[in-house]
């Protein structure tokens, strides 16, 4: 038997932001690659995810969605977020946890990153085109599932489409396999159906930072 790890599908779970729980009180953040935020008792979990509102001072902060790493009493980090340059902590804010809900219906995922620019860099003494790497976007997430509108997670769907707002997504993958975390924006959500069959349907979201890999339990 090869021993490369490898996950099922089935067995994994997909899961996606379909509310806020109370709020958790912030009482300071660093200046620091990532910021650590501290909250006493914030009794936050890896993996979870929060709204920063209300922060005086570090206001860049404000309005975005986080993902916690790192958890321990009274702190936490903010997974990918360099605060060094951000403006220095004054008092206030709050971290709002989101609400996740699993979608059973779930027939298939497909992320796409999206392909880097090329930037010729040809000179006089080139013997071919040379190239850089240039920038790329975050990609695209689609999900396929088993339409059903009135279902938790696809009304939330359809509501982050014509809200525009920017949403959580988590797989967690079986066996400690681990989690990826996402945000992103609905771009396109479509149904089908006919004879012999049953509704279909499918949303493709366009990824709005980097996919956060985190380990399992």
């Amino acid at each position: 038997m090869a021993s490369g790890k490898r996950y099922k599908f089935n067995g994994s779970t997909f899961q996606v932001q379909t509310g806020f729980a109370a709020t958790k009180t912030i009482s300071a953040i660093t200046k620091a690659n990532p910021g650590v935020v501290s909250s006493p008792a914030h009794g936050l979990l890896l993996g979870a995810v929060g709204k920063i509102a209300a922060v005086v001072g570090m206001t860049e902060l404000n309005g975005g969605l986080y993902v916690v790493d790192n958890p321990v009493t009274g702190t936490f980090e903010l997974a990918g977020t360099d605060t060094t340059n951000y403006s220095t902590y004054t008092s206030g804010g709050t971290f709002a946890p989101v609400t996740f809900s699993s979608i059973c219906e779930l027939t298939g995922v497909n992320q796409q990153d999206d392909t880097a620019d090329e930037i010729e860099v040809s000179t006089i003494c080139s013997t071919a085109k040379e190239f850089e790497q240039g920038l790329s976007g975050s990609g695209t997430l689609q999900i396929d599932y088993n339409f059903a509108p009135n279902e938790a997670v696809q009304a939330a769907v359809r509501s982050a489409k014509l809200s525009g707002t920017a949403i959580a997504f988590k797989i967690t993958l079986p066996n400690s396999g681990g989690n990826l975390v996402m945000f992103g924006t609905v771009q396109q959500s479509s149904f089908t159906g006919g004879v012999n069959g049953v509704w279909t349907g499918s949303s493709t979201i366009k990824l709005t930072g980097p996919i956060f890999v985190l380990a399992g339990a």
